[in-house]
């Protein structure tokens, strides 16, 4: 069978161990694409696949493709749809851990990465499983090159909130908001549902502040622009817990994870994307905005 072909290839979809933690090998690029110097297009949290494949239709076979997801029999299939359509050459989905592996399997991919797009994850974002955080936020500033872009989107403005601030903590001044925040439709950013028990409104806002100074200290200042954090603000409101919309198990209370949905940078005067602006959408994004005519919160980020 030749390179590309989905029956009798070899099998690198096992990316990550039982506990699905650590990633146990590097992906062999040659083998899973007919040209592994193409620039990369990525889904982190691919789910079915349905959106990689629709990208490839779409944009067309100059670039390689990449789903990655944790959950194998939704993987085989879509490599299976995606044989079906003669994309294998240029399409391909891996088992994998997202957060542990990111480093290690985007870092060792011949080519550019040109797109990474994280859409629509756990709506809860206090969850130690939240794929967005500071390991996944550090590894991608390592890995892309300048102008690789970052696609976040949720219908939940609280997940958004939360990925975007994540990007603008934790990205060490390596990421920017694109410019197409200035030239194409956008409303503003509210302010989160999640509300802090006011026994901690006091500290929120000084531990993420020194946090990003640190980084900023620690990193190549070739690479750093203007410090991306305007002020840092408190959520003020109601005492109560926020309301569980019946999602995996709630982690335990984490003061990091309320302070990074309360932070206030710069990057909100960006604003929300009103229309995607990668051009292509995922079923979900098809479902709000279509059928219940709700809002997507969307954010295009750039590697600077």
């Amino acid at each position: 069978m030749q390179a590309g072909g989905a029956i009798g290839r070899r099998n690198y979809s096992f990316l990550m161990r039982s506990d699905g933690q650590q990633p146990v090998k590097v992906a062999e690029w040659g083998v899973i694409y007919e040209d592994s110097r193409k620039p990369l297009v990525v889904d982190l949290g691919c789910g079915a696949g349905r959106y990689v494949l629709l990208m490839a239709l779409r944009k067309g076979l100059r670039n390689n493709y990449l789903g990655v997801d944790v959950h194998k029999a939704l993987l085989d299939r879509a490599n299976g749809w995606a044989a079906a359509r003669s994309l294998s050459s240029n399409v391909h989905f891996l088992q994998a851990n997202a957060v542990a592996s990111a480093s290690v399997l985007l870092g060792s991919y011949p080519g550019p990465i040109e797109l990474v797009s994280i859409q629509y994850p756990d709506p809860q974002q206090r969850r130690q499983r939240h794929i967005v955080g500071r390991e996944l936020v550090e590894a991608l500033a390592r890995v892309l090159r300048p102008g690789a872009h970052v696609y976040l989107a949720s219908d939940f403005e609280d997940t958004s909130t939360y990925m975007r601030n994540a990007f603008e903590v934790y990205g060490n001044g390596r990421f920017r908001v694109d410019d197409v925040h200035t030239t194409q439709a956008v409303f503003p950013c509210g302010l989160p549902n999640t509300m802090l028990k006011a026994r901690d409104v006091s500290s929120v806002g000084t531990s993420l502040k020194r946090e990003s100074l640190r980084a900023r200290a620690s990193g190549d200042a070739r690479d750093l622009g203007p410090p991306s954090v305007a002020s840092v603000g408190l959520c003020q409101g109601s005492s109560e817990d926020p309301v569980d919309s019946g999602q995996e198990g709630r982690a335990g209370d984490s003061g990091t994870d309320d302070e990074l949905l309360c932070f206030q940078g710069s990057w909100q005067q960006a604003g929300w994307l009103q229309d995607n602006p990668v051009g292509v959408p995922t079923e979900r994004e098809v479902y709000v905005e279509k059928a219940t005519k709700g809002r997507v919160y969307r954010i295009l980020l750039v590697r600077s």
